[in-house]
This record gives C-alpha cells, sequence and structure tokens, in this order.
C-alpha cells in the first residue's frame, strides 16, 4: 500500500513537497496523534503481512472451488451481455454515431436508455423461449431463402447453348 500523497493522488501537510502540486488534489488534514505520524506518511510503502488476514476479508476465499464457481459464472455473465450489447446488430454501443450529442452527461444517459433497452430485449426472447402453463414457447420463424436445385445452376459467365 502507499501514500495517497507519495501516489500524486492528494497533498499532504506531513510531506511538503506533495503541497502546490494541483488545486485539484485534495488536502488531507492528519489528526494530530500524540504517538506520532502513521507509518504511511514516515514510509514510501507499507506492507500487510499475511497475519493481518487482508486474503480473508471477502465472503469466498480467493481462488477456492466456490469462488471459482461463482467467479466463472459472474463472468460469462457479464461478457454474454458486454457482446450482446456492443454487437453492430443490435445495440452498437460501440459505434459512437448511436449517440449524436455531446456533453458526458448526456452521452451516460444515452448509455443508459441504451443498456435498458438490451436488457429489456433479452428478457422478451427469454420469456418468448420459456414455457408458460404448458403452452408450447413461442419461436421466431426462420427466415430461411428459398435455394434454387444443383440441376439449375450454371457459373457465372458461362452461356449455355440451346
Amino acid at each position: 500500500m502507499m501514500c495517497p500523497a507519495e501516489a500524486n493522488r492528494a497533498q499532504c501537510p506531513l510531506k511538503p513537497r506533495t503541497l502546490g502540486r494541483g488545486i485539484r488534489l485534495p488536502l488531507v488534514a492528519p489528526a494530530p496523534n500524540p504517538a506520532g505520524s502513521p507509518p504511511c506518511c514516515v514510509q514510501r510503502t507499507v506492507t500487510v503481512p499475511a497475519e493481518a488476514g487482508a486474503n480473508l476479508w471477502q465472503p469466498l476465499q480467493y481462488g477456492s472451488e466456490a469462488w471459482q464457481r461463482v467467479y466463472l459464472r459472474l463472468r460469462n455473465s457479464v461478457e454474454g451481455i458486454n457482446g450482446h450489447a456492443k454487437d453492430p446488430l443490435y445495440e452498437r454501443l460501440e459505434d459512437a454515431g448511436t449517440r449524436r450529442i455531446r456533453d458526458i452527461t448526456a452521452q451516460t444517459l444515452l448509455l443508459a436508455f441504451q443498456l435498458a433497452h438490451a436488457n429489456r430485449r433479452k428478457l422478451a426472447s427469454w420469456a418468448d423461449a420459456i414455457t408458460l402453463g404448458g403452452e408450447r414457447p413461442r419461436r421466431r420463424p426462420t427466415r430461411r431463402r428459398r435455394t434454387k436445385s444443383l440441376g439449375t445452376w450454371t457459373p457465372k459467365g458461362h452461356i449455355t447453348q440451346r
């Protein structure tokens, strides 16, 4: 772990060289402590020992079989939604031409509407695919083109003589 002032994320009066870096960086006001400054203020980095149990702070231990089952299922779901939302035949989120407006706030709002629409369509197609009340699921008709038989096929540019 690194001190926020050392990482150029804040300004701190305990580290005078971090002051005046920019007006957008927050100024940290450390509380006076009779024991002295915290370790992260007097050292460049702080190491958290394994005995502190930092790897056990989450509900499922990282790398365990239970964690892999949950993580992989959730990861597949998220990647599937991302692929559907970025697909050029559906929502086209990567195409900035679908949101022709300036300003980050307006872009974010329109993106939220596009994602909501993608979710609504995914839920509607799922509802159409399941059986309700013993009925057969509704399916979209296939859109196949009628193909000609091979007996009528001729190569391009070839003229048949009669």
